[in-house]
């Protein structure tokens, strides 16, 4: 996606109040998506031994997204951040790199925090290394559904089943 482009979708992000990501109201949706994600060779699972706090994790050399049931309510809209997080870093890996250049990332990571000063605070708990893609996941995971499932469409488009 060019620099423009993410430059036209932040005010979307921003303007989705951060606290409230529009999400997925319902199991179909989600259903839909992990199907999109299989396509691309992305193994699903779901977990119910994850350490606690552990919310989900992509594991780049096995090819699998892996959801915490034990730590996550039964709660669509819930599991539909954790998706969507997950799979911003699935994109990542198709991409072969970073969705967003750095002063992009920076401009939409600025206006999230004007509206939740602490929606980044976890990345303290990330090595430097992994701040950007850790920051990209965030704000890919506050888009509408229909905006993840094109992301992933457009950077894993190589890998999917046709």
């Amino acid at each position: 996606m060019s620099r423009f482009a993410w430059i036209l979708l932040l005010p979307l992000i921003t303007g989705l109040g951060w606290g409230r990501p529009v999400q997925a109201s319902s199991w179909d949706r989600i259903g839909t998506y992990l199907r999109l994600i299989q396509s691309a060779g992305v193994e699903a699972l779901v977990a119910k031994d994850c350490p606690q706090g552990l919310l989900g994790a992509f594991h780049e050399g096995r090819q699998a997204l892996l959801l915490c049931g034990n730590n996550l309510p039964d709660d669509p809209a819930y599991i539909w951040v954790v998706l969507a997080h997950e799979s911003a870093h699935v994109m990542q890996f198709c991409k072969g790199g970073p969705l967003m250049p750095p002063t992009v990332l920076g401009a939409g990571m600025d206006a999230a925090r004007r509206l939740e000063p602490n929606a980044f605070h976890e990345l303290k708990l990330y090595h430097s290394s992994q701040h950007h893609v850790e920051a990209e996941a965030r704000l890919v995971q506050a888009l509408p559904p229909d905006q993840v499932q094109a992301l992933f469409t457009k950077h894993c488009a190589n890998r999917l089943d046709r």
